[in-house]
């Protein structure tokens, strides 16, 4: 783990499809704010996918909702550091990429106008790292982003992209919830309990049932 100076204060963004909001995710950003010493971490659903595209399958107001209602009922005591009188969630959802390109560089420039006083990470996984310098305007992005990267078991730590970046390499232990396996889960008629959040377990079944 390396990087901590950069990252105190901090707000570390979580992009993702979130098609849909799982425990997975509410489960990685604890983590994330109980190993290093960040301020929040922004959940940020994607508008438009580059490299999902059209496999999403919920359209963009419904997973913004989702993950909006997630956050807003995750118990506060996961955050045993603030007490419960003066309790302010650090985990957040921006509607930040509405009517947006979908690429990295445009929504952390539009991140970094709005909050010019502040400082932002990007959460990726070791997964992505070998195609991390094909994304658009890479070399703007390892001059602006410090990368928390997640290791994956089945994927190697590019050394030769880990030079090019600021990083700091979270060892934490791995979730196996995918939102591909809650989708494969409601075609096949099975439970996805304990893998969503229990206040949208039936919604999100029905959901994704009717565009089945």
């Amino acid at each position: 783990m390396a990087g901590n100076q950069i990252l105190t204060g901090a707000y570390a963004i979580l992009g993702g499809s979130f098609d849909p909001i799982h425990n997975g995710h509410m489960y990685l950003a604890k983590e994330v704010l109980s190993l290093i010493p960040i301020h929040k971490v922004i959940l940020v659903p994607s508008f438009n996918h580059n490299f999902k595209g059209e496999n999403i399958v919920l359209d963009y107001d419904c997973r913004l909702a989702l993950a909006q209602e997630a956050v807003d009922n995750y118990n506060p005591v996961h955050f045993i550091s603030q007490p419960a009188a003066d309790f302010r969630t650090p985990i957040e959802v921006w509607d930040a990429e509405r009517g947006e390109s979908g690429y990295t560089s445009d929504l952390v420039r539009k991140l970094m106008k709005l909050n010019p006083e502040q400082n932002f990470a990007f959460i990726i996984g070791a997964d992505n790292l070998e195609n991390l310098p094909n994304w658009h305007e890479f070399d703007w992005l390892k001059e602006n982003l410090h990368f928390i990267v997640l290791p994956r078991p089945d994927s190697a730590m590019p050394c030769d992209v880990l030079s090019q970046i600021g990083y700091t390499i979270l060892d934490m232990p791995l979730c196996a919830i995918s939102s591909s396996l809650i989708r494969a889960k409601i075609r096949a008629g099975e439970s996805i309990s304990g893998l969503v959040p229990e206040e949208l377990e039936l919604r999100i079944r029905d959901l994704y049932l009717a565009k089945a």
